[in-house]
């Protein structure tokens, strides 16, 4: 682990190039530099390089330097939601503001979770480390259920191609999206399976076992394994079920391939209950969890943290990294937990991205609170509007748009504001702001002398 946190951007995101680098640490002043051997060694470099070039030129085991996905989210998101890749912007400007939010989003989680030093592989991890999970052992029901039944995000089918459209991704509130997912209550224990005698119908229908599953006082902890014989058509093309647009193929512990980007065996109840509404599914077995957990985690609720960015890059940390493991390399893990929160944060995506697209836009992928969209020019207009009837964020490099009327009482309306008029030193500032507060909090109370 590392004192001191800053960016480093690479020419062309190479860790190859030797010159054009430019590096800035968290409250310094930003410096070219030729090769990686220039940078401080006890400062944690986060670079806009990803894993695959960091390996290609032997610093993937370096400490002191990490990859554009240190944080949930990769410099090149953060980079296009700021604006920060407008030719007016320098790159002295770009590399100074990144590390601005970053090292205060960095120094928001270090504080919050009790972090003396900043980890060195990840932000997730670090969560995980304490949050994550404990996976099932290997080969049993319980294990194969939530291997079955973990998706992260879909890639969907696309239809057509479009010239000069607008590729973008809408994002949600980091802090209200994490707080959301935080606050559910998940899946723990083993699973057992349901003989069909004891299910409505005999199991025989998705749609009462739903109900049933849903219409108690605390739900329950149900996952079913399905067969999907017919999906309406536009929901269809958003799921892509089975389709596995990108093929990504993996093998479950029995040596069974599957596609693991795509294609639902076990799914969720959220997921199931989706699907009961716009399809048709059969049910080949039904298993229900021990109980019911949390991790007590939650974020930190403030009038500043409600639009502070770089607390929402803090906040987006924090629930991803209950997905990781709390052993090893940190993973993802395979836990009953980790596929109900991911069906929760899919499907929810899912029922916005069925919006956008009524709106003219295809989605090309959507998860962990972002909808990614190619827009053809006849309906970019309905950009702004369409963000703000679905509760999004819209990206600051989106030029010539005309902004709905913002409210100063409404979160999302000021958020938007400081987004798209590029406010760089006013969102450092409630930034700052926001670090105080939650310092004033987490930090812990040195004694009186």
């Amino acid at each position: 682990m590392a004192l001191k946190i800053g960016v480093v951007l690479f020419k062309d995101a190479s860790p190859f190039s030797r010159e054009g680098n430019i590096a800035c640490a968290y409250g310094e002043k930003p410096f070219f530099f030729n090769a990686t051997t220039d940078l401080p060694s006890q400062t944690l470099w986060v670079t806009n390089a990803p894993s695959n070039s960091l390996y290609e030129a032997g610093l993937s085991r370096s400490p002191h330097v990490a990859n554009d996905g240190y944080f949930r989210s990769r410099l090149s998101q953060i980079a296009q939601e700021l604006g920060l890749t407008d030719d007016s912007i320098s790159i002295e400007q770009q590399v100074k503001i990144m590390a601005e939010v970053l090292g205060c989003a960095a120094d928001m989680l270090k504080t919050q979770l009790g972090l003396t030093q900043y980890p060195a592989y990840g932000m997730p991890q670090a969560v995980g480390q304490i949050y994550g999970s404990v996976e099932p052992p290997r080969n049993s029901l319980t294990h194969n259920v939530a291997e079955l039944a973990c998706q992260r995000f879909t890639a969907c089918e696309r239809q057509r191609m479009y010239e000069r459209a607008e590729v973008f991704s809408y994002w949600a509130p980091r802090m209200t999206w994490a707080n959301e997912m935080l606050e559910l209550p998940l899946p723990d224990g083993h699973v057992e399976l349901i003989a069909k005698h004891k299910l409505p119908d005999l199991g025989r229908n998705a749609t009462s076992i739903v109900d049933w599953a849903y219409g108690r006082q605390a739900p329950l902890p149900l996952f079913a394994k399905i067969k999907l014989h017919g999906i309406e058509e536009r929901v269809g093309r958003l799921m892509n079920y089975g389709a596995g647009a990108l093929g990504v193929t993996s093998q479950t512990n029995t040596g069974q391939a599957y596609d693991a980007r795509n294609f639902r065996d076990w799914t969720a109840l959220p997921e199931l209950a989706f699907l009961s509404n716009y399809g048709e599914v059969e049910i080949l077995d039904v298993a229900i969890a021990d109980r019911w957990q949390n991790t007590g985690l939650r974020t930190f609720k403030t009038k500043h943290s409600t639009v502070s960015y770089a607390y929402g890059i803090a906040a987006e940390n924090l629930w991803v990294g209950t997905l990781r493991k709390n052993s090893g390399r940190f993973n993802i893990s395979t836990t009953l937990s980790t596929a109900w929160l991911q069906a929760e944060d899919r499907m929810r995506c899912l029922k916005i991205a069925l919006n956008l697209q009524k709106a003219g836009m295809e989605i090309s992928n959507y998860g962990n609170g972002r909808i990614s969209v190619v827009c053809p020019q006849s309906v970019r207009g309905l950009i702004p509007q369409a963000a703000l009837e679905n509760g999004l964020l819209y990206p600051a490099s989106l030029s010539g748009l005309t902004p709905y009327p913002a409210s100063s009482k409404n979160a999302l309306c000021v958020q938007q504001r400081l987004i798209t008029d590029k406010e760089y030193l006013m969102n450092i500032r409630i930034d700052r702001e926001c670090r105080n507060q939650l310092e004033s909090v987490y930090a812990p109370k040195r004694p009186a002398n």
